[in-house]
């Protein structure tokens, strides 16, 4: 199975991050490189990689994490 990897406002290919808030813990998510690195002005690109968790696997993470 391959997998393309966006493209954001940059015109970069997007990083694959994975979010580890509460609502989303270990759900993966592209954005764009530059955000966090230290560049004054990352763009705002974000989508999901994966889908959203089912309630009771997400309680599960929340447990394990």
């Amino acid at each position: 199975m391959s997998t393309v990897t966006p493209v954001c406002y940059c015109r970069n290919p997007a990083k694959l991050n994975t979010a580890w808030s509460n609502d989303n813990p270990g759900r993966r998510f592209f954005g764009c490189k530059k955000f966090g690195s230290g560049f004054r002005k990352p763009c705002n690109f974000f989508t999901w990689f994966d889908q959203p968790l089912m309630p009771p696997i997400h309680e599960f993470c929340c447990w394990i994490f």
